[in-house]
């Protein structure tokens, strides 16, 4: 109670401090990051947020970037910058990432059933550059182009003893890594928003080979299908999202590279890691409803699983939750959003940041 009191103070500070910067082309937000979430904790800085068209509205969606400077009360330090660019009639897309991060996380092993006496905290320094380049196959929704992403991580070290750490043990990527690959994606996007949508469909499927011919350290590859569906109705509007996301590693995958709740915003009230695996599968439901112009209310639920250390689906980690949606710039639908999500056993967390889930 004390955590739901505290995140509502903060709210209400960062709703006061919001700053937006209006053309017929071009929103700018700035914020004050105010966050809360089971992996961070508290994480506190600042996030510029741009939305710009780079064509004609009727046919071209509004492109995004975005810069953030973020500290959290574990010691975790990040830069980032992300940035979608969709060119006039949406014959490209652009989409990629900037990140360094100072990070320890806490880690527990390998599979769906790993036990909170297994915990260790690992921490370690990483780049990470991700950029892709999608061309629109003919008048379609769909885009196919190539992705290169360099992962580098270095300083790897576990808080526990070599004897004791299943990390110093057992674990493929220590004292350093570096994941390096030229992939493949394919997009299918009619979503109505980018940020938000109310209607539409997406689909990516990627396709990552990391070679030691391309400057891995070691040789694998990353399968990824991410499914999602909007449908809005009622004259009080509410929509109905749907996620399917399966993740599949092949190969000697660096340890903390692995598949997990919590990558890619899936999993609500399951910590950031606390489940690693060569396979990862999810399924999400939510409905978000407005209560009021700028208020509404959401709830949803989840269920997913990790692969066991012998390849095997054998264990299922539901949870369900509710939250609160605030919306910051209508014109763009950016929305804050609170949730609280409670999964099995002592699995919970308050979620407080930009943008939807998914």
């Amino acid at each position: 109670m004390k955590k739901a009191l505290f995140i509502l103070t903060l709210l209400s500070s960062v709703t006061l401090f919001a700053q937006e910067k209006k053309s017929k082309k071009i929103d700018k937000t700035i914020l004050p990051i105010i966050l809360y979430d089971p992996f961070t904790g508290l994480g506190y800085g600042s996030l510029a947020n741009v939305n710009f068209l780079l064509g004609d509205s009727a046919t071209t969606r509004y492109s995004n970037a975005q810069a953030i400077a973020m500290r959290t009360t574990n010691e975790q330090n990040m830069l980032q910058f992300n940035h979608q660019l969709f060119t006039d009639g949406e014959k490209r897309i652009y989409q990629g990432k900037w990140m360094f991060l100072d990070w320890p996380e806490h880690v527990y092993g390998l599979g769906a059933n790993t036990q909170e006496s297994a915990k260790e905290l690992v921490s370690y320094r990483a780049l990470e550059i991700d950029e892709r380049l999608l061309f629109r196959i003919k008048n379609s929704k769909s885009f196919i182009g190539p992705n290169y992403r360099l992962y580098s991580s270095w300083n790897l070290h576990s808080d526990k003893s070599a004897a004791e750490s299943f990390f110093e043990q057992k674990a493929i990527g220590k004292p350093s890594y570096i994941a390096s690959g030229v992939g493949v994606h394919f997009v299918h996007d009619s979503r109505d928003h980018v940020q938000n949508a109310y209607r539409g469909k997406f689909l990516e499927v990627a396709i990552n080979p990391y070679l030691k011919a391309t400057g891995s350290t070691q040789n694998w590859t990353n399968i990824r299908v991410d499914t999602r569906h909007y449908f809005s109705f009622g004259t009080n509007r509410k929509t109905i999202a749907t996620r399917a996301l399966y993740e599949q590693a092949v190969g000697d995958v660096p340890y903390m590279l692995t598949p997990m709740p919590g990558r890619y915003n899936a999993t609500r009230g399951y910590v950031q890691g606390r489940y690693r695996g060569k396979g990862f599968i999810t399924l999400e439901t939510e409905i978000r409803t407005t209560i009021y112009k700028w208020f509404g209310v959401v709830g949803s639920v989840n269920a997913h699983s990790i692969t066991e250390p012998d390849g095997e689906f054998a264990h299922i980690n539901p949870a369900a939750g509710a939250g609160l949606r605030f919306m910051l710039n209508k014109a763009q639908r950016t929305n804050l959003r609170i949730d609280y999500a409670k999964g099995k056993g002592e699995n919970s967390g308050i979620y407080f940041q930009i943008t939807e889930v998914f």
